[in-house]
C-alpha cells in the first residue's frame, strides 16, 4: 500500500473511530446549573415535609447503586466500557423495585437519575428526581433534606447554551449571561405542590432569543401552557418547548390539573 493509501486509509479509520466514540459518550443534552447561579426563593423539601419521627424500614440499595454509578465514573473517565443502554436498562430494573432508602441511597439516587436526565433529556427522570425527594423526605432530619434540598438545587433548571429546561417546580431564579451577552434571570413563582399553578417571569437587559423546555409531569393530563394568550400544545410526560424572543416583564401560565396528582405531592402540601 502506497504511501498516500495508507494516510488516506488512517484518516478514514480516525473519523470512523471519532464518531463510533462519540456515539458512545454523547453530548450532555441539558446540564446542571452551578449552584450560585439559582437563588432558591424558598425552601421546596425540608420545609414542606418534617421528619416524623416515626420508625421506617430504611432499604439500602449499596450494590446496585454501586453498579450504576460506576457507569457514571466510566463516562467521566471516557471509558470504553461505558454503555448508555446498560446504564438505562439497570436504572429500569432498579426502580421497579424501590420501596424506602436510606438517605445515603437517596443521595447517589437522585445523582445518577440526575446523570441520566443530563445526557438523555428525558422528562422520566427529572420527575424521578422530584419523586423521590418528595417520598422519602418524612424519614430524614432537617439535616439530611437540606443536603438533598442543596443537590436538587442544580436541576431546578437545566441548560445547554440557551436552551432551557425547567424540571422542577419551586419558588427559584436562573441567573446567567446569555450566549449574546446581557444579563438574564428566569423566575419560577409558585406555591406548588399545593395548587398546579406555576408562572415563569423574565427579566433581562435586552430581548434575547432562548428555548424554554417546561416539563408536564406524567400525571397533569390536561396541563395548560399560555404565553401571550398563546396556549401551547402539552404531552404528559415529555416537555412543552417555546422558543422566541424574550424580553422584560415577558411570562407564561402554566396549570397543571390536581385531580390525578399523585399521593407523594398531596401529603407534601
Amino acid at each position: 500500500m502506497s504511501v498516500k493509501y495508507r494516510i488516506a486509509f488512517s484518516f478514514v479509520l480516525l473519523i470512523i473511530l471519532s464518531c463510533s466514540q462519540k456515539h458512545q459518550f454523547p453530548e450532555k443534552k441539558s446540564g446542571k446549573v452551578a449552584l450560585n447561579n439559582v437563588v432558591l426563593n424558598s425552601s421546596f423539601i425540608s420545609e414542606n415535609k418534617k421528619a416524623t419521627g416515626d420508625s421506617v424500614h430504611l432499604n439500602d440499595f449499596g450494590k446496585e447503586l454501586k453498579e450504576l454509578m460506576q457507569h457514571k465514573q466510566w463516562f467521566d473517565e471516557q471509558n470504553t466500557n461505558f454503555d448508555l443502554d446498560k446504564l438505562e436498562s439497570l436504572w429500569d430494573n432498579q426502580q421497579s423495585e424501590i420501596t424506602n432508602f436510606n438517605f445515603e441511597s437517596v443521595s447517589n439516587w437522585i445523582e445518577i437519575t440526575g446523570f441520566l436526565f443530563e445526557i438523555t433529556g428525558n422528562a422520566k427522570y427529572a420527575e424521578e428526581q422530584e419523586k423521590t425527594a418528595y417520598q422519602n423526605s418524612s424519614s430524614f432530619s432537617d439535616r439530611e433534606n437540606k443536603e438533598i434540598e442543596n443537590q436538587m438545587i442544580p436541576f431546578i433548571f437545566t441548560k445547554n447554551v440557551d436552551h432551557i429546561h425547567v424540571n422542577l417546580f419551586t419558588n427559584a431564579t436562573l441567573k446567567y449571561n446569555h450566549t449574546l451577552k446581557g444579563a438574564v434571570e428566569i423566575t419560577q413563582e409558585t406555591n406548588y405542590p399545593e395548587s398546579g399553578k406555576i408562572q415563569i417571569k423574565f427579566k433581562m437587559e435586552n430581548k434575547r432569543y432562548i428555548e424554554l423546555y417546561i416539563r408536564i409531569p406524567e400525571w397533569a393530563e390536561g396541563a395548560t401552557v399560555t404565553e401571550k394568550g398563546v396556549k401551547y400544545v402539552t404531552h404528559p410526560g415529555e416537555y412543552c418547548q417555546i422558543s422566541r424572543k424574550w424580553g422584560e416583564g415577558d411570562r407564561v401560565e402554566i396549570i397543571f390539573p390536581t385531580e390525578r396528582m399523585p399521593e407523594y405531592l398531596k401529603t407534601a402540601n
